[in-house]
């Protein structure tokens, strides 16, 4: 009888106060008995959270969308030092080769520290910092390797690139035969001998011109043809006439070597002439028409002409005398062929050449 009164009294609390937390607090803070029984029975379970929607899932093969905190990767960080080109790849191994150092950052070099520009593992000779892209610098010696030519501020280096790149090539030595003359005219051909460790020439023209082997005849561009294994032809341009020789010099990839400076010298030439041929007595010109004029190169300076054996007497002709001078009479001379050469007071001596040949003859 007690605990069905006692039931419907919680019954009544319960529908007076509710079941709320607020209410079941204050309704055990009056009576922990009545509250214990007031309380929702532990068998009541709470209802499961509602599963997400399949919707929701992302669907196979959906590309799914990158977080909103995800960072992109940073860029790979420039270098501070970077050699970006040479003037020119090649250097001779003895050393002393002057070449420009294109890049950026090079403002940060120290001048004064020798191993700011390296060839190799080897300082330059020396170097002089033209700009924040630009350096000088002299090759020291070294092998006939190719090599990585670097700049460093002592922290940051440049680093190694194709562009850096630079090769030691041996000189080349070029013997000239002794008495050549060079037609200042240009074109005189002859065959030279070429020497240097390691030199091959190839077995043609198209090899050797693969090698990129030149010339030059006082500063003058010469062209050069494979002959054989030692020997190729020199053909020199046209130079100025002197007593002194001439400067033969062959370059291997711009590397040069030693010169032959004692056995060839440019010579005056006659290379035409407007009669080529006449009486072994002689020719006597006509009034205001003179028997001979004669055309060449180098002929400044002349003190007279000769033909064959016969002295002319020629004048140069006024604002070219260097290429042209007139003879009033042709002098009697000896039957056969005979080369028109000038004569000069210092000594330097003329070539003979196919337009220079007048011939004697009574026929």
């Amino acid at each position: 009888m007690a605990r069905h009164t006692r039931a419907r009294r919680t019954a009544a609390v319960v529908a007076l106060l509710g079941t709320s937390a607020l209410g079941v607090g204050a309704l055990a803070a009056a009576s922990p008995a009545l509250a214990a029984s007031a309380a929702p029975k532990a068998s009541a379970t709470p209802k499961a959270t509602a599963t997400p929607k399949a919707s929701s899932t992302p669907k196979p093969g959906a590309t799914p969308k990158p977080s909103a905190t995800t960072k992109p990767s940073a860029k790979p960080t420039a270098s501070v030092i970077t050699i970006t080109g040479l003037n020119s790849a090649y250097g001779n191994t003895a050393g002393g080769t002057n070449i420009v150092i294109t890049g950026k950052g090079f403002s940060r070099v120290d001048p004064s520290n020798k191993s700011s520009v390296l060839f190799a593992k080897t300082p330059a000779t020396a170097f002089l910092v033209l700009s924040d892209t630009q350096i000088a610098a002299t090759a020291p010696a070294g092998t006939g390797t190719k090599i990585q030519i670097s700049v460093t501020d002592g922290t940051n280096t440049s680093p190694d690139t194709p562009t850096d790149d630079f090769s030691y090539l041996d000189p080349i030595t070029v013997a000239v035969p002794d008495k050549t003359s060079f037609s200042a005219a240009g074109g005189t051909s002859v065959r030279v001998t070429l020497t240097g460790k390691n030199l091959t020439l190839g077995t043609s023209q198209s090899t050797f011109a693969a090698k990129k082997i030149t010339a030059t005849v006082d500063g003058a561009p010469a062209s050069l043809t494979w002959a054989d294994a030692t020997h190729v032809d020199l053909v020199a341009p046209a130079g100025t006439p002197s007593k002194n020789p001439a400067k033969v010099v062959i370059a291997n990839n711009g590397v040069t070597g030693p010169a032959d400076t004692a056995h060839a010298k440019y010579v005056a030439v006659v290379t035409k002439l407007s009669a080529v041929s006449g009486k072994v007595a002689g020719t006597t010109g006509l009034a205001g028409k003179p028997a001979l004029t004669i055309t060449g190169v180098g002929l400044s300076g002349a003190t007279g002409f000769s033909i064959g054996s016969a002295k002319a007497t020629c004048t140069a002709v006024s604002g070219k005398e260097d290429t042209t001078w007139t003879c009033a009479n042709i002098p009697a001379g000896t039957a056969g062929a005979a080369p028109v050469q000038p004569t000069f007071a210092d000594g330097r001596t003329a070539g003979v050449t196919a337009g220079s040949i007048y011939v004697y003859t009574d026929l």
